[in-house]
């Protein structure tokens, strides 16, 4: 079982199959476990999704499977969750865009990697952890990124979140916490019992708190990314 160091958590979990071991290969290290126990899954979980799933291979299964076990770890013992999105690190600070599927929040993150080549990276395109630590909100790549499997091994501090909404003419709004909170909630994982769903609300309050929220009525274009980058420059 091979050992791996994700959102600055090193730990052992099983990864089988050779289609999706490039994803994880980054994330190897010989560094001193965090974790005595390792994280491990059910067969009949990847089942689940390859019988439930549209398209969805048994390696790209345990993939989905393998996050969301590491993330409930991240939740009960490390500060930390993820949120759906496409994040990208720029100048040194990570900028999240959540959308429900098919708005087109990779797309953006694309443009932004086009038009600004030397200051960005994409970390995750589909579900980027993050962590809370000594009050700072830190966003990490992870090998768990949807199906377009692009990530990095980097990390960032919190910049600024981003919901999309498509819209005919691009516009920037500062969301109020009241705002924040209905449209974070909608991107993030809820099948939690009682105990890890408190855990998770105080997550976001805190990071509710500290870091600003933005609603992007976007067009889609190059004009949307020239938009969003106003608020980078507060940073």
């Amino acid at each position: 079982m091979a050992r791996y160091k994700i959102a600055d958590v090193v730990f052992e979990m099983p990864q089988k199959y050779e289609e999706t071991a490039p994803w994880y290969e980054e994330y190897i290290t010989d560094e001193p476990l965090s974790l005595d126990v390792p994280l491990t899954y059910r067969q009949e979980s990847v089942d689940y999704f390859v019988r439930e799933g549209l398209d969805i291979t048994p390696p790209i299964a345990e993939n989905m499977v393998l996050c969301n076990v590491f993330n409930r770890m991240l939740l009960r013992c490390f500060n930390g969750s993820y949120i759906h999105s496409s994040a990208i690190k720029f100048k040194n600070k990570a900028y999240l865009f959540s959308a429900s599927s098919g708005v087109g929040k990779s797309t953006l993150t694309k443009r932004f990697c086009r038009l600004y080549p030397e200051d960005t990276k994409i970390i995750n395109d589909d579900k980027p952890s993050f962590r809370l630590i000594d009050g700072k909100c830190i966003i990490y790549g992870t090998p768990f990124a949807g199906g377009t499997s692009i990530q990095c091994n980097d990390k960032a501090e919190l910049g600024a979140i981003v919901f999309i909404e498509r819209a005919e003419k691009d516009k920037l709004v500062r969301l109020t916490s009241q705002e924040v909170m209905p449209l974070l909630f909608s991107q993030v994982p809820r099948k939690y019992n009682s105990e890890l769903m408190d855990k998770v609300l105080s997550l976001y309050d805190e990071i509710i708190s500290k870091y600003p929220f933005y609603k992007l009525y976007c067009t889609n274009s190059d004009e949307a990314v020239h938009t969003v980058f106003e608020i980078t420059e507060q940073f």
